[in-house]
Parts: structure tokens; sequence; C-alpha cells
């Protein structure tokens, strides 16, 4: 069974959310152990059941420890290339500034319970970019990027057809899309699903995906959320199939490269079964 010591996340990570929130949510704990897998992740849970930590708690473990592995003694990171590491992107505008307050929260927090236990930590920047954003804002984001950028679709849109911007992405390890529902089925979800696949061009590397939705319905008909999510690629570019894992109460869906679906019941393990798949529907 998935608990969160299971799961080895750095002890500063684990110990401010103990202390801030107490034991996590099921949902949590599946979503974890998906994106700490490094697989493509659909979460897809009630309002209030912590699909913000779901979603960024793992990608802020990964990016504290490639920091972490960077530093010298004195935990300046010295050899540490400045870059955007985690994309959160939402659909509105006016989600963005509520996503980076919780975010810069989270953040503070944990530089604060890192001072306390007097464990080397190197600090997580986070900014905000729409196109509400001032040019000096934009322009010191460029020579200083942050470690988490908090953006629209159309947002990232302008960044990747910039060369500054292209370069402040070009370190993205993680993507984190908000309410997909809102934009799985439209023109701009195919939009996005473009700008996704320029992003990973741009990297160079393979770039996790992780989609929120707090839309039940939608783990009902999740072919066009799972293509934005990639989960559909029978091997791309690097060779690897994607997989995507779907995760809501104590049920949970998992797709591999090639279609086939397993249903996971943890309150009741005799019901999990695989169901095969006839096609697949390939991501733009």
């Amino acid at each position: 069974m998935t608990t969160l010591k299971s799961l080895s996340f750095h002890p500063v990570v684990s110990e401010w959310f103990s202390e801030s929130f107490g034991e996590p949510t099921d949902v949590q704990l599946q979503a974890w152990s998906a994106a700490m897998d490094g697989r493509h992740t659909l979460i897809a849970a009630p309002t209030g059941s912590g699909k913000t930590l779901a979603a960024l708690l793992p990608c802020l473990d990964k990016l504290v420890r490639a920091k972490l592995e960077k530093s010298d003694e004195a935990g300046a990171a010295a050899g540490w290339h400045p870059g955007v590491r985690i994309l959160y992107i939402t659909p509105l505008r006016a989600l963005n500034n509520d996503i980076l307050h919780h975010v810069a929260r989270f953040t503070e927090e944990l530089d604060g319970r890192a001072a306390r236990s007097g464990r080397p930590w190197p600090g997580v920047r986070c900014a905000v970019r729409t196109g509400d954003t001032s040019s000096a804002a934009r322009a010191s984001m460029l020579k200083r990027p942050p470690d988490v950028l908090v953006t629209t679709p159309e947002s990232l849109y302008i960044l990747l057809t910039s060369q500054k911007g292209s370069a402040m992405l070009g370190t993205v390890r993680h993507v984190i899309v908000d309410e997909i529902h809102d934009m799985a089925a439209d023109k701009r979800g195919s939009h996005l699903t473009l700008s996704l696949e320029r992003l990973e061009w741009v990297c160079r590397r393979p770039v996790q995906r992780i989609g929120v939705s707090a839309t039940q319905k939608a783990l009902g008909t999740s072919r066009p959320i799972s293509g934005r999510l990639g989960a559909f690629r029978r091997a791309g570019r690097h060779g690897t199939p994607a997989r995507l894992f779907s995760a809501c109460g104590n049920r949970c869906r998992e797709r591999d490269g090639k279609g086939a679906e397993r249903i996971r019941n943890d309150a009741r393990p005799e019901q999990s079964r695989i169901v095969p798949r006839a096609s697949v529907a390939p991501a733009a």
C-alpha cells in the first residue's frame, strides 16, 4: 500500500506536508506514485481533494533534489543552469494569480521548514506570465528565469515563438495543465497540444505532462484529454511508449502505449481488470 513515507520525498517536503495537511488523500497518494515514476498523469477528483498538491508536490521534490545535486558545500546552486523547470498552465488568466499565490505560499513554508530543520535547501522561485504582465517583469524574467512559471496557453505560444522565450523554457521538465477538461475537445486544446509538442522539441527531451480536472465525467470520455497529455503516442521521438495514469477516489485507470486500459480498484481489488483497446488516437 502506498504511503507518504514509502514515496521517499525529500525530508523537508514530507515533514512540511505532514505538519501542514496531516495525512494525504487517496487521490494524492495515487497521483504521487504515478508522477514520481515519471508517467504522464491525469488527476480527476472533486474540489477539496488536494489536486493542486497532487500534481505539484512530486515536481517540486524533483526540482529541489536536482538543485541540491548541483549545490556546493555552502548550499549555493553554483552548478545550476537557470531556467524554468515546472510549467503550470491554466486556461484563464484569472486563475493564474490564485495558483501563483498558492505556489508561492507552499515554497515559502518549505523554506521556513528547511530553516528550522537546518537542512541544506536551495529555495524555489516562481512567477506568472500572462498578457497582463508588465514589460519590466517580462524582461526581468528572461534575465533571471523562475523555477516555476504559471502561464496560459496563449502566453506559452508567444514565449515559444521568441528566441529568448524558447531559451527560458528549454529547461522545462514538468508541465501541469489545470482544468484540462475546459480545453480537451475544442480548438484551443488542439492549439495547446501543438505548443506542448513544440515545447518538447525545444527541450530536446521528454517532458512529463500532468493534467488536472475536477470534472468527473472527463474520465469516462478521456480520449481527447489523453491525447493532450500524449498518452496515446505508441513510441515518440525518443522511442519510449507513453503511459497515462488517471486517479479518481479509490479507482484509477492506467493506459499503456498500445491503448490497453487497466482499471484498478484499491477498495475492492477483485474488481480490478484490464480492458483492451481496438484503436488509439495519436497525439498531434
